[in-house]
């Protein structure tokens, strides 16, 4: 292919390491990704499946790979996040709010292929040695370089995509498992139900005990506990999620509904959140977006924590020393 030359291939896949493959592909064939587009192939009159299925197809543009510079691997995330957070923007700027195209699966083509865009930028990269990536045995569960990257691009996608509503400065300050919990609601809402949708969920975000949150693993019919099918269970155990700012929230939604009175709600988070007087916008948004949950046909099973959600908000936001 000549200097000026182009190519586009269309390619669709979920798994990480195919997109790893992909990457030592093109960088044997001395190519690179000048651009990648990501666009709905799956429409509803082609039959389109409900749920977290990639209805998008993503176009790389290549051409010939000319680059002479030869970055260390640790150098290219910061240039990898921001190009995960530019293709996303750029979906969000062409969907269509009322009627979406777009879901999470569709976002995380997005990230693989903006880590391909980066990764195929340079002819070499310092830490990586394309012939043996390319010849050696993989042993199973093994991770080459190429796949963390791309991992650690897909944790980046998952940060980015924060739920409807949420505040973006509060979402960054909750820690991995709480958003795993959030955008699983967040999923719930939207429809999804199948257990993979969750699991891939638990690895964007690192998050590796996730089972004891979820009221059914089945493959259809996957969702998580509501606040009061996990009453207090786990509370004050060593785990990150046990002792979170959201899991003394639903342990106060608990305590409201068991007693019928938010009052106890409130006294429980008085007494329980460290800081509480500083945590309260937090407690705040985060009973807020639970009480979203309110006459949703997806979700009639958070009816009555929605209802007590909204109460309790309004004590917590109108508390006083």
């Amino acid at each position: 292919m000549p200097d000026h030359g182009m190519q586009v291939v269309m390619f669709t896949h979920q798994d990480v390491s195919v997109w790893a493959d992909l990457t030592l592909i093109l960088w044997e064939a001395g190519l690179r990704v000048a651009a990648a587009w990501n666009i709905a192939t799956e429409t509803d009159s082609g039959g389109l499946k409900d749920g977290n299925y990639v209805k998008g197809t993503v176009l790389l543009v290549l051409r010939k790979q000319t680059s002479n510079e030869t970055p260390y691997l640790d150098e290219l995330y910061p240039e990898i996040e921001q190009e995960v957070k530019k293709q996303i923007d750029s979906m969000r700027e062409l969907d269509d709010l009322d009627d979406p195209n777009f879901n999470d699966a569709d976002y995380l083509l997005a990230a693989y292929a903006a880590s391909l865009k980066v990764l195929t930028t340079y002819r070499k990269i310092e830490d990586i040695d394309i012939q043996y990536e390319l010849s050696k045995e993989r042993m199973p569960g093994e991770k080459t370089p190429i796949e963390r990257i791309i991992n650690a691009a897909v944790k980046v996608a998952y940060d980015y995509l924060i739920p409807g509503g949420f505040d973006r400065f509060i979402w960054k300050m909750l820690i991995s498992e709480e958003r795993f919990y959030i955008k699983g609601l967040d999923l719930e809402k939207n429809g999804v139900s199948k257990i993979g949708a969750y699991q891939e969920l638990a690895r964007g975000f690192g998050v590796t005990e996730y089972r004891n949150l979820l009221a059914s693993t089945r493959a259809n019919q996957a969702r998580l506990k509501t606040a009061t099918e996990l009453g207090m269970s786990g509370m004050g155990e060593s785990d990150s999620f046990s002792s979170s700012l959201l899991r003394n929230v639903l342990a106060a939604l608990h305590q409201s509904i068991k007693s019928g009175n938010t009052v106890s709600g409130k006294n429980w988070l008085r007494n329980e959140v460290p800081n509480y007087w500083d945590q309260r916008n937090t407690i705040v948004e985060l009973l807020d977006y639970i009480a979203s949950f309110s006459h949703l046909e997806n979700m009639p099973h958070w009816e009555e924590e929605a209802k007590y959600a909204r109460l309790l908000r309004e004590l917590v936001k109108n508390d006083g020393v």
